[in-house]
């Protein structure tokens, strides 16, 4: 392995794409004491005060190579964060990090090389290069060992666990990097519904009502009709916004968009097959209909409907729980104009949040590595709220001045805010939550900007009904856009069509009998068929 000379200390870094904002867990509170570090932590201070009658050898720090996605903004070389993680888990780490652009490229190439480090992050998970690397006997199996590191296992969930066996033989050959849980609601203008008279939506009914006076009622009062109810973005996962950006009003449908729930009658299906697929895609063509939505919501690129929200030209974007402070960074009266809500209730008065495994791919050992014990050491400590909040606040006194890991409440100066950009990030946590939370709400301040998240969240909470989501490992299914793409392009135009006008629902139908299902038989038997035999 060709090692850029980068002494990355303690850092088995790895990226994370938050849409450069954390989202937090639900409730789940950062509990330091519970997982003190696993790892062998030798102070200077500590060795100083002790005779050297008294004083126990020091074990030497272990030396690991690691290949990581990093940041472009963050310098290595010289760098606190880095040092202060290298005393913590006495380690001395050497790092290639290639350009993010191109890491995945950079990885194929590196583990066709021979050459291999440590630790290698596989940002896609337990993926189809994962599986190939494992069956060329590249990787270590580790069930057999990971047991013996208390943080990996309690940070860890058996959901993740068992998202990233293998489909071939059912080994473990990556250990998951745990991330925030999103809880996926709405973001809505609190003063235009001030102004209007009205409360935010929890229902169907509610949510039509709020759109029709939002785009009807002037509630920016410039006197235009220039506003719509909503919008949605299209983040780069390669299908249109339909399902990226809607969940909170499909739940209004009881209709999941993630494969892994089950229909209202208790069985798996494809998600065209599902009871609320068509009612769903109806309303959408009634929103688009009578001008309710924006009508550039298919085409909106990835935070367009962000801007658009800033902008006063609509209401309401779907968020996670730390949107309303994320947005800060654009809005500096975010927090003053809007207010977080949960997924909308369906028929039977349920809001279902679907919450799928969080992890944001994960750490290989390759068979050649001589240091796998100290790489899981290494791995084991990431997995603490330690090493969370080091390198996602930095070191007292160069990145803020005071912490309440507690109340997540922060001080710091824009300068050291600055610094801390370049010293570290969200890319460079081992695990990037603990116990599905991060160490920071951010851009929360103030003990006021504390309080406003909590409040909001702990209303949506408490409306919501949490549905833990297994991960799908059904390959059919999962790679239905390598397997039938033109047909998958072809769905996802005539569900457009069928939203804009220009198809009938009979029409529509007719392609979905005709075609989709058809195609995709054999991946939903495979599909409810794995589901079923997890128990779920």
């Amino acid at each position: 392995m060709n090692k850029a000379g980068h002494k990355i200390a303690g850092v088995a870094l790895s990226l994370a794409l938050l849409g450069g904002a954390l989202s937090a867990c639900g409730g789940n509170e950062n509990n330091e004491e519970a997982r003190p570090s696993a790892s062998p932590t030798t102070s200077a201070s500590s060795e100083s005060s002790a005779s050297p009658s008294e004083s126990p050898a020091a074990e030497p720090p272990a030396k690991l190579s690691i290949f990581n996605r990093v940041n472009a903004g963050i310098v290595l070389d010289d760098n606190p964060v880095v040092a202060e993680a290298e005393r913590l888990a006495n380690v001395e780490l050497s790092i290639e990090a290639p350009p993010i652009n191109n890491y995945v490229d950079k990885l194929q190439v590196l583990m066709a090389s021979g050459d291999l480090p440590d630790l290698v992050y596989n940002w896609g998970g337990a993926d189809s290069n994962m599986e190939t690397w494992a069956k060329n006997g590249l990787l270590e199996p580790l069930d057999d060992v990971i047991a013996q590191y208390p943080n990996l296992m309690s940070n860890i969930t058996k959901e993740m666990w068992d998202g990233v066996k293998s489909v071939v033989d059912g080994k473990t050959y990556l250990i998951p990097r745990p991330n925030v849980v999103n809880h996926w609601g709405y973001m809505i203008n609190q003063q235009w519904l001030d102004k209007l008279g009205l409360a935010a939506p929890t229902t169907l009914d509610e949510f039509t009502n709020v759109c029709k006076a939002f785009t009807e009622n002037d509630p920016d009062g410039n006197g235009k009709a220039d506003t719509y109810c909503v919008s949605f973005s299209n983040p780069t996962l390669g299908n249109n916004s339909i399902w990226n950006a809607t969940n909170f009003l499909a739940s209004a449908f009881s209709l999941p968009i993630v494969n892994g729930a089950k229909d209202t009658d208790g069985t798996y299906k494809i998600r065209e097959k599902m009871s609320g697929y068509i009612p769903y895609l109806t309303y959408l063509k009634k929103l688009n209909d009578e001008k309710l939505v924006d009508p550039e919501f298919l085409v909106n690129k990835i935070y367009v409907d962000q801007d658009k929200l800033n902008q006063n030209r609509v209401g309401i974007i779907y968020s996670h729980q730390y949107g309303v402070m994320a947005n800060l960074a654009k809005d500096k009266e975010s927090d003053l104009k809007y207010t977080y809500h949960g997924v909308l209730k369906d028929a039977n008065g349920v809001a279902s949040d679907w919450v799928t495994p969080a992890m944001w791919g994960g750490w290989m050992i390759p068979k050649s590595s001589k240091n796998k014990e100290a790489a899981l050491k290494f791995l084991d400590w990431g997995n603490t709220a330690e090493a969370n909040a080091l390198f996602q606040i930095g070191v007292k006194g160069e990145t803020y001045d005071s912490y309440d890991p507690a109340t997540k409440l922060i001080s710091r100066t824009p300068e050291q805010a600055a610094k801390l950009a370049t010293l570290s990030s969200t890319y460079m946590t081992v695990a990037n939550a603990i116990g599905g939370s991060p160490s920071l709400i951010e851009n929360a301040d103030t003990p006021e900007r504390v309080a406003k998240f909590q409040e909001q969240f702990d209303a949506a909470m408490k409306q919501m009904t949490v549905v833990n989501v297994p991960a799908v490992r059904a390959p059919l299914i999962l790679n239905l856009n390598n397997s039938i793409p033109d047909l998958v392009k072809e769905k996802d135009s005539m569900e457009v069509k069928f939203i804009m006008g220009s198809i009938t629902e009979e029409q529509f139908k007719k392609f979905l009998n005709d075609k989709w299902f058809p195609a995709t038989a054999d991946a939903e038997a495979e599909y409810a068929a794995y589901m079923n035999e997890q128990g779920q």
